[in-house]
C-alpha cells in the first residue's frame, strides 16, 4: 500500500499558496483536498501500471476506476469551495465587490448625516 500522507502534505503546501484569501479556517478543506488529490494520483498510477481492465480478458474494468471517478468529483467540489476554479473566483470577486459597494454606501450615508449635523440641518434643533 502506498503511503499517501507524504504526498498529501506536499500537495497541501502547494494548495495553501494558491488559495485566494487563505486563512487557517481553510486548513481542513485544504488537507482533505490534498488527500483526495493524492488518492487520485495513486489510483491513476495504478491504472497506468495495471491497465484499465482486470486480467483475464473478460472486459471488466478495474474496480478502482469507480472510486477514482468519485474522488475526482470530490476534488472538483473542494476546488470550487476553495476558490480554485474560474467560476468560484469570479463569485468571490463579485462578493467582494458587493461588500465594498455596501461599505461605500454606508460611508457616504454617514458623511451626509455628519455634514447635515454640522450644518445644523439634522432637524434636532429646528
Amino acid at each position: 500500500m502506498v503511503g499517501l500522507a507524504p504526498r498529501a502534505a506536499e500537495l497541501a503546501d502547494g494548495l495553501r499558496a494558491i488559495v485566494p484569501c487563505y486563512t487557517g479556517a481553510d486548513e481542513p478543506t485544504i488537507r482533505l483536498l490534498a488527500l483526495v488529490l493524492a488518492r487520485v494520483e495513486a489510483a491513476s498510477e495504478f491504472v497506468v501500471r495495471e491497465g484499465w481492465f482486470l486480467p483475464g480478458g473478460e472486459g471488466e474494468l478495474q474496480p478502482v476506476l469507480r472510486a477514482l471517478s468519485g474522488w475526482e468529483n470530490t476534488a472538483a467540489r473542494l476546488c470550487d469551495r476553495l476558490g480554485l476554479t474560474p467560476t468560484s473566483r469570479a463569485q468571490l470577486g463579485l462578493d467582494l465587490v458587493r461588500a465594498r459597494g455596501v461599505l461605500e454606501e454606508d460611508l457616504a450615508a454617514g458623511r451626509v448625516a455628519w455634514m447635515r449635523r454640522a450644518a445644523g440641518e439634522d432637524g434636532a434643533g429646528a
